[in-house]
């Protein structure tokens, strides 16, 4: 096969502009351009409100508008500064999201940094994992380390060997399962929260069904059972029942229903 016949080329959208899918050097829309069909590209860069109908193969790919693909995305690196919608599976070697970012599948990250709005429908998967904002995951969360300064909701496992739950709203998680869990109330603008906790009538608090780990440090939590080694329940904690191995500190602030050493 000769170089002609295997040179890639850009391809630039801009305006109103459509396209056909296909195989590309570098792919870049502007405005409210459409791509139909399959694409793969080495990198992918949309800004406005554009669309891609079919699946997206990439190295590198960075969305700044309001962007739609409606397949699956395989990807090194993505980077979200806009508003963007997978309605299929997402795979990426690292995901950076300031925006917001909706996947209707699952999400397959090695690392995953976000100071926007993440919503998985599915699970989410990967290495590390850090928020900073709202993150929502509708089935299991299997990290190695999970990092948290916003608010989470997981509506089902929070898997991994590192968790470190920072509140600064309310958050939702139905199990919790790792070697070291430690979730704590932030102290940074502490009283505009309790004001804006008192308007909204939300409670700044983490919910859940079961928290299991070796080590284990917990505050304003609110858990049916907490189950581990070493166990510090602290201030503004409300568990029901507490199973620990070795070590159980209970402080002043906090309450626990019942406790046995198994």
């Amino acid at each position: 096969m000769s170089a002609a016949q295997t040179k890639l080329y850009d391809l630039k959208i801009s305006g109103s502009g459509t396209s056909g899918g296909g195989t590309f050097k570098d792919v870049k829309i502007s405005g409210s351009g459409k791509i139909h069909g399959d694409l793969s590209c080495k990198d992918f860069h949309m800004s406005g409100s554009g669309k891609v109908d079919g699946k997206v193969d990439a190295e590198h790919m960075k969305t700044s508008g309001s962007s739609v693909f409606s397949g699956d995305i395989q990807t090194g690196t993505f980077t979200v500064s806009g508003s963007s919608k997978c309605n299929g599976n997402l795979t990426a070697q690292e995901v950076d999201i300031s925006g917001s970012m909706k996947i209707a599948g699952d999400l397959f990250a090695q690392t995953l940094e976000s100071s926007g709005a993440c919503r998985v429908d599915g699970k989410l998967q990967g290495q590390s994992l850090e928020t900073s904002g709202s993150l929502k995951v509708g089935k299991d969360c299997e990290v190695e380390s999970f990092t948290s300064s916003g608010s989470v909701h997981i509506d089902g496992l929070l898997n991994a060997d590192k968790i470190d739950i920072k509140l600064h709203h309310h958050s939702t998680i139905k199990e919790i399962g790792g070697e070291t869990v430690v979730v704590k109330q932030s102290r940074t603008g502490k009283f505009f929260k309790q004001v804006v906790n008192f308007f909204t009538q939300k409670d700044e608090f983490l919910h859940c069904d079961l928290i299991e780990g070796d080590l284990i440090t917990l505050e304003n939590t609110k858990a049916k059972l907490v189950r581990g080694k070493h166990i510090i329940i602290g201030e503004n904690c409300e568990i029901d029942h507490v199973e620990y191995s070795h070590e159980l500190d209970t402080k002043e602030n906090a309450k626990v229903e019942r406790s046995t050493k198994i």
